[in-house]
């Protein structure tokens, strides 16, 4: 196994695949569909003497363009099959259909909890739209379901929260995970998003909540090591998720004591945890991470929402 290190557009900088060379010869995630990746990607499996052509399988983690946007290109030069979650193939179906619906979300999201950048029409993932092609799934995975290679297996685990399509893969007997944006060094946020199925927003998204979930469950796994969507390993995972957690326990708390007398939306109330820190490009971003503390405030009876007018207030309780 062999990481590739793929260049993206994005202020998060580049993106891991990983070459497992066994049977069949397979590629976790393959960075998104531009020239420089597909540089990256070729020069990756040269270094190993191998080439885009000899891929046989692709397996996916997640739903954001970064992680697959290449695989319809790939799949043309390759014929390999794809592999991702039940839900996550839909959406990839459906590009971008898929992505301009989570796009709509944002704006409906940032409209509702007062960020200016919606009503000037500022657009979260629309400038995504030409880093990915729809591509069909050949094999939809479950939670549970295992990969299986000649000289070993990887385990399939759904593990939502970054977004809701987040999978994991676990080698058991070598105790790694393939973590993708689950597990890394540095800190992942929960990204509110729509149903993969494409349905209507029922109720506002907890993202965060699931993500918490998420982390317990992989850090109940026996495991060594991650090889993380971005950035280095992670050698102490357990280490890692356990002070992810009381961050976000400490931030729960900043958040409410932010929240006063005076009804604010979450915007305001990012502001000021932030300084007001809030730009035009991260308000969706903070937006998703004030809401998840706001939500964990109202279970715990410390926090009242208020809706009316079109706009969502949080107030103390």
């Amino acid at each position: 196994m062999w990481r590739i290190v793929v260049p993206t557009p994005w202020p998060i900088g580049p993106v891991n695949a990983y070459v497992i060379d066994d049977d069949p010869l397979t590629l976790v995630d393959t960075g998104p569909a531009s020239p420089e990746a597909m540089a990256a990607i070729e020069a990756g499996l040269a270094e190993r003497g191998r080439r885009v052509e000899d891929l046989e399988r692709i397996v996916l983690s997640h739903q954001h363009t970064d992680h697959w946007g290449m695989a319809a290109t790939l799949v043309a030069r390759s014929g390999a099959e794809i592999c991702a979650l039940e839900g996550f193939d839909g959406y990839m179906a459906r590009y971008p259909d898929s992505l301009l619906a989570e796009d709509r979300f944002a704006d409906d999201l940032l409209a509702r909890h007062g960020a200016s950048v919606a009503a000037s029409g500022a657009a979260v993932y629309r400038g995504d739209l030409d880093f990915a092609a729809a591509v069909a799934t050949d094999r939809p995975l479950r939670d549970g379901h295992v990969l299986e290679f000649a000289g070993g297996a990887l385990r399939v685990l759904h593990r939502p929260g970054h977004s809701p399509s987040d999978t994991v893969f676990l080698d058991e007997t070598r105790r790694l995970m393939l973590g993708a944006d689950h597990v890394m060094a540095k800190r992942s946020v929960a990204i509110m998003a729509p149903p993969l199925d494409g349905g209507a927003v029922v109720q506002r998204p907890r993202a965060l909540a699931d993500y918490r979930a998420s982390l317990g469950a992989t850090e109940a796994l026996d495991v060594d090591l991650v090889l993380p969507g971005h950035g280095e390993p992670v050698r102490d995972p357990h280490g890692t998720i356990a002070k992810r957690l009381r961050g976000y326990e400490r931030m729960t708390a900043r958040v409410g004591e932010a929240v006063d007398a005076r009804p604010r939306t979450a915007i305001e109330i990012a502001r000021r945890v932030r300084g007001g820190a809030v730009t035009d490009a991260s308000a969706f971003f903070l937006l998703c991470d004030a809401l998840g503390h706001l939500d964990d405030l109202l279970d715990a009876g410390a926090v009242t929402e208020i809706n009316e007018g079109g706009l969502t207030r949080f107030a103390a309780a």
